[in-house]
């Protein structure tokens, strides 16, 4: 009887230091797993991230794009010809741009303007396409038609079509 209770006395002391043990934690084989499905998350969603911060990034040319086509139809209105100089804009037109250059018209009639959006670093690491918009004016209705043209890929030109009706050149994309 004597044995019993000392081994009694041993699995309850044993218990109890289990029970109230301080030392927490994981083994190294946990470890090593968390770390590798947060690896391949990360190897997963780092093009797709890429890719949306140069969206993100281009969103900047169409949004300003769309403010210089606004502002054109505002002159044009004034003058009836469109303005062919960002300098006769610049009362009207707010521009605040990181990522492109908008210079100067490539054509201003009293029937169409184009601008362009050119990418400020030469060597693209911010990795933007490149942009064009085109204001139309059609004088026997009084309507204006803008069209944004988006480059088919990093460092390649695109320009607004003559006409409202035309094409992209280059392979670009109409997007508006």
């Amino acid at each position: 009887m004597t044995r019993y209770l000392v081994n009694n006395n041993f699995n309850q002391i044993l218990l109890l230091k289990l029970a109230t043990s301080t030392q927490k934690g994981f083994t190294l084989i946990e470890l090593l797993v968390v770390v590798i499905i947060v690896g391949i998350l990360a190897a997963i969603s780092t093009p797709t991230l890429l890719g949306n911060i140069g969206k993100a990034r281009e969103t900047e040319a169409t949004s300003n794009l769309g403010i210089i086509s606004r502002s054109q139809q505002g002159y044009h209105f004034e003058k009836q010809t469109f303005a062919d100089t960002m300098q006769k804009l610049t009362s009207n037109v707010s521009l605040n741009s990181t990522y492109y250059d908008f210079r100067e018209p490539s054509a201003a009639t009293n029937i169409l303007v184009k601008h362009q959006a050119v990418p400020l670093d030469a060597g693209n690491k911010y990795i933007v396409k490149n942009y064009t918009s085109g204001v139309y004016f059609d004088p026997s209705s009084s309507d204006f038609d803008i069209i944004i043209c988006q480059g088919k890929g990093i460092n390649e030109t695109v320009d607004a079509p003559n006409t409202a009706a035309g094409s992209c050149t280059n392979n670009g994309r109409k997007i508006k």
